[in-house]
């Protein structure tokens, strides 16, 4: 851990962002299980304390007599008894109204076998205020592409839509984000509220015909509506940090970054996989002569912030440093460093400086140079989203301050400042055994030019898919960017 602290300071990536989404599937088996008010609220009474004394952002995004007054809601509104859904519901719903997606509720993992794990095999898409099949993992092979879904189990897919962005506590309640998971997760959101079951009924439009039918499917583990994803569709999945040449004319070439923390030998501590596929690309692009580079960002969560300057080195014309400051509150620095460990304690303080109010800071005692081998300084385009999240958003954040690229999609997922993160404390709570995932560091990035003056880095061409394009499966934002790159 120590190493990690003084080398990377961890951004957590969107498979542990969004791990509530990955490990709550199974509900189902502990449908009857109740919890009582009483071991709630003290459940509650535990989690205030704790983000109290470690989250640094608990009256950011909210006034402590908001926070106050929420909290006693909550626990005035307890029925005499909860189910662990309910249960969930009420807690997420009040760890959500702190506006910080890197603080999220889980379930323990022995709450739910494998084997259980089944969910809704259809991905869908929000086009105006419908949504329609985009992509069918089911065995029934009669359901097509394109087709509208308006209601599973006879419940409104626009009422669980909505329902669905109350289970995000986005940064400063951004509601692209909120959309952009209550779509993308809307299969294991509907197990969330419903919990899961072994087949739902459907209620389809087929578009062409303008008939309505109903299909009854059985739902799918994951493992195995992937398989059927995988042999129906063809390039549905993005590799992380794939590289290719997509105009050889015009000298074009995308590079897509899914994350940025690069899976491998678990004993890759430092990422030197991520960091040798980065330098591999970008001497490709030298060697290639590439004059327009399009770098894919979208729906990438984040990951390690050592990564984000491996990368930004290769097209950042001055010296940069990627954080202008590092705090941590006076319980978080114990965690990590505690007295006890007293040469760990010795490091923590040699790296943080303790200020009057009891936190400890750091601030970057040198920039990062710019990479000179390799470098890249032709024109250079970024698509982003609203999943574009935590390290993903300080890059792209940097890299506009840079004025280094032209920015083409949608506003992305975390505040442009800064966040929460860095390092975490799984809280268990005692009676009812949820986590709850504290971040235990305020990162605020480092721009120092000051470019960007919105709240959330903001695109400089918004461009949506069409609803013809998602029928043709066509990419309106990559489309976009190649049309600019032919006009100039």
């Amino acid at each position: 851990m120590i190493k990690n602290i003084l080398l990377t300071f961890v951004i957590e990536p969107k498979r542990q962002v969004l791990t509530l989404l990955l490990v709550i599937l199974s509900q189902v088996v502990f449908a009857q299980k109740k919890i009582s008010k009483q071991e709630l609220t003290e459940d509650f009474v535990q989690l205030k304390g704790q983000l109290e004394k470690l989250h640094l952002g608990l009256y950011y995004y909210e006034t402590k007599e908001d926070f106050e007054k929420r909290y006693a809601e909550t626990i005035d509104n307890f029925p005499d008894s909860l189910t662990i859904t309910e249960a969930y519901l009420a807690l997420n719903s009040f760890v959500g109204g702190l506006q910080d997606l890197h603080t999220s509720v889980l379930f323990p993992k022995n709450y739910f076998p494998k084997d259980k794990n089944k969910a809704l095999p259809m991905v869908i898409r929000k086009k105006g205020d419908k949504f329609y099949i985009h992509l069918n993992g089911s065995t029934d092979s009669t359901i097509l592409r394109g087709e509208e879904i308006i209601s599973v189990d006879k419940i409104p897919v626009k009422e669980t839509f909505e329902k669905s962005k109350g289970l995000f506590g986005t940064d400063k309640a951004n509601q692209n984000s909120k959309n952009f998971y209550a779509e993308r997760y809307f299969a294991r959101n509907t197990n969330i509220l419903y919990g899961i079951k072994d087949s739902m009924l459907l209620e389809l439009k087929n578009t062409k015909k303008d008939s309505i039918y109903f299909r009854k499917i059985s739902t799918e583990l994951t493992k195995n509506s992937n398989k059927i994803l995988a042999k129906r569709y063809k390039n549905i999945n993005r590799k992380n940090l794939n590289f290719k040449i997509v105009d050889s004319l015009n000298h074009v070439a995308v590079m897509d970054v899914v994350s940025f923390s690069e899976k491998g030998n678990k004993l890759d501590f430092h990422q030197l996989r991520f960091n040798k596929l980065v330098k591999k690309n970008f001497k490709a692009i030298e060697e290639n002569n590439i004059k327009h580079l399009i770098v894919d960002f979208r729906f990438n969560g984040g990951g390690l912030l050592t990564n984000t300057k491996r990368i930004t080195k290769y097209v950042a014309t001055n010296p940069f440093v990627a954080t202008d400051s590092v705090r941590i509150s006076k319980s978080g620095f114990n965690k990590l460093f505690p007295p006890y460990l007293l040469p760990n304690y010795i490091i923590g303080r040699m790296i943080f400086k303790k200020q009057v109010d009891g936190s400890f800071l750091r601030t970057p005692n040198r920039s990062n140079k710019p990479s000179k081998k390799h470098h890249y300084d032709g024109n250079l385009y970024v698509l982003m989203d609203g999943g574009s999240y935590s390290a993903t958003t300080l890059t792209i954040g940097l890299w506009k301050d840079m004025n280094r690229a032209t920015f083409v999609g949608n506003t992305v997922g975390g505040a442009n400042w800064g966040s929460f993160a860095g390092q975490w404390k799984d809280l268990k709570l005692n009676n009812s055994k949820f986590k709850v995932h504290i971040p235990l560091m305020k990162l605020v990035h480092g721009h120092p030019n000051k470019t960007n003056k919105t709240f959330f880095v903001e695109p400089d061409y918004y461009v949506d898919q069409s609803f013809e394009d998602f029928i043709r499966r066509k990419d309106s934002p990559m489309d976009f960017v190649l049309d600019l790159i032919k006009n100039k």
